[in-house]
């Protein structure tokens, strides 16, 4: 037993260690061989405390080293250090991390905390932790993935496209899109005003705020005079008592012919058992959110009125999407 509880602390004080590395810049500075003596200055701490962090991320398997004063980034984890894979790692982590207070917090009566009453910063983390770095290759790459395993929306992006999303958050993939295809424009709803202001300033910085708004509302009220060609729901925001109303809204939104796309929270084929799944349908049904699985989503989608639903699998996400008749 005392293994088993040592591993699962070690496990939770190396993800902080790596969260640590990532977010300070520190495991940056290590693409190649560097020597305490020189990294102190760099970061700002002290020779011994650096040693002692190299040490720590060595024996985590994050850091390699010939040499007691001299280290660099290990094989494993060097693809952390391209293509934005670091932000999209941090971002996961501080994800856990909110993740991990929650859990605990379930083992109360009045846990745990709503999504709209957590601390800002707690939020965020939750909002980045589902979404894609949209400034970063990665996340660019991963979307069009994700647009090419679904033929639908990837011949409906080739065109002039009004896209809504209804729970858009820090609007990761949506400003990943707005990048990558420049005839689209689009519409963020979600009721946290913090996050939709980051979105806002991030769409600024990637020069696409001219082809995005965002509006603070109720995504199940939320009216626009012109039809979308595809709405993106974020379902696993979004409480039992919300849910037949939004998607009413959703399919007054779209045009005849429209798409709906829906992430699907349990990926096809997997186990109730499987450690993953397990924890998040803990989370979800702590919130009162359904956890659907994608077969489960089609079945709600049909009942909303939506026509011909179809599961797309991507390493990325797994995808229900279905139309307005």
């Amino acid at each position: 037993m005392n293994e088993a509880v040592g591993a699962l602390g070690l496990a939770a004080q190396s993800a902080a260690l790596l969260r640590g590395a990532l977010t300070s810049g520190f495991l940056a500075r290590l693409a190649g061989e560097v020597s305490v003596r020189d990294l102190a200055p760099a970061t700002r701490l002290s020779p011994g405390r650096v040693r002692d962090l190299c040490v720590a991320l060595r024996a985590a398997g994050v850091l390699e080293s010939d040499n007691p004063d001299r280290y660099r980034i290990s094989t494993t984890y060097a693809p952390l250090l391209h293509g934005g894979a670091d932000t999209q790692v941090a971002n996961q982590l501080a994800f856990v991390a909110v993740r991990e207070r929650l859990i605990e917090q379930m083992f109360t009566p009045d846990g745990p905390a709503r999504y709209q009453d957590l601390p800002d910063a707690d939020r965020a983390a939750l909002a980045a932790g589902v979404t894609l770095a949209p400034s970063t290759p990665l996340a660019r790459a991963a979307m069009t993935g994700v647009v090419e395993g679904i033929p639908a929306w990837q011949s409906l992006l080739a065109g002039d496209v009004r896209y809504l999303e209804l729970g858009c958050g820090l609007s990761g993939a949506m400003l990943t899109m707005l990048q990558l295809y420049p005839r689209l424009t689009a519409v963020g709803v979600d009721q946290a005003a913090d996050l939709l202001d980051r979105a806002r300033v991030e769409a600024a910085t990637l020069g696409v705020a001219d082809r995005v708004r965002f509006a603070a509302e109720d995504a199940a009220v939320f009216s626009d005079p012109e039809p979308f060609d595809a709405v993106f729901w974020s379902q696993f925001f979004f409480p039992a008592a919300s849910r037949v109303k939004t998607l009413a809204n959703a399919y007054d939104r779209l045009r005849p012919g429209g798409l709906l796309i829906v992430p699907s929270l349990i990926a096809p084929g997997t186990s109730p058992s499987d450690p993953a799944t397990s924890l998040n349908v803990l989370l979800a049904q702590g919130w009162d959110i359904p956890a659907l699985t994608a077969d489960e989503l089609c079945t709600e989608l049909t009942t909303a009125g939506f026509v011909s639903p179809s599961v797309h699998p991507s390493p990325f996400a797994t995808a229900v999407v279905a139309h307005r008749p």
